[in-house]
């Protein structure tokens, strides 16, 4: 993997989020709390895309099938032991860098 500059520093605003594609991947970024986390943008229970779907009170909830996942863990509200694909996030230069 490799560190890419994805976004502003102050992008998404809080309490939202917000897709960045790069040549292998789609990733779903969001902000909560003053944190930025980064995920995959797909849901583990059918592929859907997390970034269809909605980001509120702190969880991506999935466009397919309402699956909500916790953005400060990217696990699954109903079952913590499903995840999301996490991927590392820093502040740098004034840019949202994702290890992708």
């Amino acid at each position: 993997m490799a560190w890419k500059p994805v976004l502003g520093e102050d992008e998404p605003a809080e309490g939202a989020m917000a897709v960045v594609e790069t040549a292998d991947l789609r990733i779903v970024v969001c902000r909560h709390r003053g944190a930025v986390h980064a995920f995959e943008d797909r849901c583990p229970h059918a592929g859907g895309p997390l970034s269809g779907g909605n980001f509120t009170e702190g969880r991506l909830i999935c466009p397919w099938h309402a699956w909500e996942f916790l953005c400060e863990t990217g696990a699954w509200d109903a079952n913590p032991a499903v995840t999301l694909r996490r991927l590392p996030v820093k502040i740098e230069q004034g840019r949202i860098w994702v290890d992708a």
